[in-house]
């Protein structure tokens, strides 16, 4: 009877023991798979732009040279196009589409980006370095003008351009911030061309 008994409240441990070890490792597993849910654009981006502009003595042309200078540049249109998985474009614009008629006026520039995955990556968050086509992540971008394109030139012996950083990235939205510089002011295919801070285009 005795070891009745003690069989009874050995088997009562043994499982009250196996409920609770299965408790709470549903509990862990609960928790870790909370942790593991993706991160939207509200998340990570806040609505904020913040972009200034500075263009000097940049040989747009040959009959001109630039000297743009917007200490923030205001947004007042955005594209953003997802093309594939491995090539991304979007557009800053000073004006509104309906307003571009005929030839750019000299107030109206935009902000064009493209952004480049290589080596069988895709695009995501991370740092895309100015036309570093040898790299896993490039970007290119330039500043169009009624005087043409401006770019980010550089030569041997200069500071590097700078990159564009990702923050968020997806088929509808992107944020991160531009660091790309160029300081040459006495060469006009160069000049000093800056342009910097946040951007934000979501949907």
């Amino acid at each position: 009877m005795e070891k009745k008994l003690l069989f009874l409240a050995t088997a009562i441990v043994v499982a009250f023991f196996v409920a609770s070890c299965g408790g709470n490792k549903t509990e862990r597993d609960g928790s870790a798979d909370s942790t593991k849910a993706e991160k939207t654009a509200k998340d990570v981006c806040s609505n904020e732009t913040s972009v200034s502009m500075t263009v000097q003595g940049y040989e747009a042309t040959k009959d001109s040279a630039l000297d743009i200078i917007y200490p923030e540049f205001d947004v007042k249109a955005t594209t953003f196009v997802m093309k594939n998985d491995s090539l991304a474009e979007f557009k800053m614009m000073n004006y509104r589409q309906e307003e571009l008629v005929g030839k750019r006026k000299p107030e109206q520039v935009d902000i064009l980006v493209e952004l480049h995955s290589r080596k069988g990556k895709k695009l995501e968050p991370g740092v895309y370095d100015y036309h570093d086509y040898q790299g896993e992540y490039f970007s290119m971008v330039k500043i169009n003008t009624f005087q043409g394109a401006v770019w980010f030139n550089w030569s041997m012996g200069m500071p590097e351009t700078g990159n564009v950083t990702v923050d968020f990235i997806d088929k509808n939205n992107i944020c991160g911030s531009f660091n790309l510089n160029v300081e040459a002011p006495h060469n006009k295919n160069m000049g000093i061309v800056r342009l910097n801070g946040p951007f934000s285009i979501l949907e």
